[in-house]
């Protein structure tokens, strides 16, 4: 038989390994044909939404990236240490969730609001001016920028936080890739 104390300290290692979140954004290559992401990280970790936090990207394709990005998306939300498959959801006429996406580039613009006038001076060293669709004048990219983060709409909230595991398979004319993504997304702290 189990002393009480015995059972509250295995109480406490269990809600201790639950609670463990991502520190670090973290990726692997799942079957890339012809592009390669060479570094990959965002801080802070876990994401802050709505927040700003900074993206740091290097990526190496075969062939200079342009044409409309269509994306396949499976996203695992982890509570407590259960995995939960999220489905694809329709929100305001979009698709959000574990979806097929025709294209990316213009569902992120929805997201992000960058134009031709307020596309960060970083992204149009690249030849990227925040335009859909893609034409960038370079197969490698090595960016550091800053992001905003927005808030999710309350309807989304409850997808909106947690420890994920995503696969993004994309491709953009010839060049495809697959990579599974791991990252924590908190909510901002509420100020009174």
């Amino acid at each position: 038989m189990l002393s009480n104390s015995s059972i509250i300290i295995f109480m406490c290692l269990i809600a201790y390994t639950c609670s463990q979140t991502y520190t670090s954004l973290g990726y692997s290559d799942c079957g890339s044909k012809n592009v390669q992401i060479r570094r990959l990280s965002y801080t802070p970790m876990p994401i802050i939404h709505p927040g700003t936090g900074k993206l740091s990207l290097a990526i190496s394709a075969t062939e200079r990236i342009r044409g409309v990005v269509k994306a396949n998306l499976t996203i695992i939300r982890i509570v407590s240490g259960i995995r939960l498959p999220i489905g694809c959801y329709v929100h305001n006429g979009a698709n959000v969730g574990s979806c097929s996406y025709n294209d990316l580039c213009t569902l992120l613009k929805s997201i992000i609001k960058h134009d031709q006038d307020t596309c960060p001076p970083n992204l149009a060293v690249h030849g990227i001016n925040c335009e859909c669709p893609l034409d960038i004048l370079t197969n490698d990219l090595d960016i550091d920028m800053d992001l905003t983060v927005p808030v999710a709409p309350d309807t989304l909230s409850w997808i909106s936080v947690g420890d994920f595991d995503v696969k993004l398979r994309a491709s953009i004319g010839s060049i495809s890739g697959c990579y599974d993504l791991k990252f924590a997304v908190k909510p901002a702290k509420r100020s009174n």
